[in-house]
């Protein structure tokens, strides 16, 4: 017959080996990590990338109809790195056109892996998608006709004010009207809502910054308009994709790490802010700012409100 300490000592050990396997239980999924997205691309051999067709200069169609810009720039490079890790010999690169207002579906529904734009990281977004790492950082201002004589919001009392519909610049239009007493207009996309500024069925589009910037200098003369008023907001700017695939937005993140790190980031900066773009020459004529520079050096998702 056994002895109790034999017992004991039996009853110890199967202690220890049920806790053992209840580790390697949890253990297993994180050593084992599973990403639908990398899975998805190494058995279609295609990724499949959402961009804009007038957010210049960061997601547009070029003078051929091809997505170009700087988001898109970065996107390739995180398509190239998804071909080398998973050791494919070919990536087919899949372009979905977005707007502001369907993006965040495209994204929660999978109809893209990566949404190639400057879309504002915000808390109320992070419930649904996650985001990279800023690209950039921008101000929320508006963009008007630079004889119209408005300066401030003060000056819009009874006019018409135009932003594009699921943007940054919508929420803050929403939350002014009545305050200062304007009209508001939603239009589709970017190029729409300058459209109504330029045609003068709205006399402000209230926007980030660069996008203004861009928009006015593809206008017909760009010292018409002028782009003014206070900072609403400061934009960090990052690439979205779904919040149910972590080690997806590692990859992308590690790899806009690098980019920043690597002199590619002012190369990058020179070719789509500080140069002419397409055959008209577009130029913005912006270095980065000191809050783009610090981004950069900085790698981050965080954002404040």
């Amino acid at each position: 017959m056994s002895s109790p300490v034999f017992f004991r000592s039996f009853h110890r050990s199967v202690q220890r080996i049920a806790a053992a396997v209840a580790l390697a239980a949890v253990l297993a999924p994180a050593a084992h990590a599973q990403s639908p997205v990398l899975d998805k691309i190494r058995e279609t051999g295609t990724i499949t990338l959402g961009y804009r067709e007038s957010a210049l200069p960061f997601s547009f169609g070029d003078d051929k109809g091809q997505p170009a810009g700087y988001a898109v720039d970065l996107c390739l490079r995180v398509a190239d790195a998804a071909k080398h890790k998973l050791g494919l010999k070919d990536l087919k690169v899949r372009w979905l056109p977005l707007t502001p207002q369907n993006r965040v579906p495209a994204v929660v529904n999978g109809l893209v892996d990566l949404d190639c734009a400057p879309n504002t990281n915000t808390l109320e977004r992070q419930k649904q998608v996650a985001f990279s790492v800023s690209h950039y950082v921008s101000t929320v201002r508006m963009l008007v006709r630079a004889d119209s004589g408005i300066k401030s919001f003060d000056d819009l009392r009874g006019k018409t004010v135009v932003t594009s519909a699921g943007s940054t610049g919508d929420r803050h239009v929403r939350r002014l009207k009545s305050e200062y007493g304007f009209r508001d207009v939603y239009a589709k996309d970017h190029g729409e809502s300058f459209l109504l500024l330029e045609t003068g069925r709205a006399q402000a589009f209230v926007m980030d910054d660069v996008l203004l910037a861009g928009l006015r200098a593809k206008s017909k003369d760009p010292s018409q308009y002028v782009i003014v008023g206070p900072a609403l907001s400061v934009e960090q700017n990052a690439l979205m994709m779904s919040k149910a695939d972590p080690e997806w937005k590692q990859l992308v993140d590690q790899t806009l790490a690098k980019t920043f790190a690597s002199a590619d980031a002012a190369a990058l900066q020179k070719r789509w802010f500080q140069q002419g773009i397409g055959a008209r020459g577009t130029n913005l004529a912006l270095p980065p700012s000191a809050e783009v520079l610090q981004a950069w050096k900085h790698p981050s998702d965080v954002v404040t409100e």
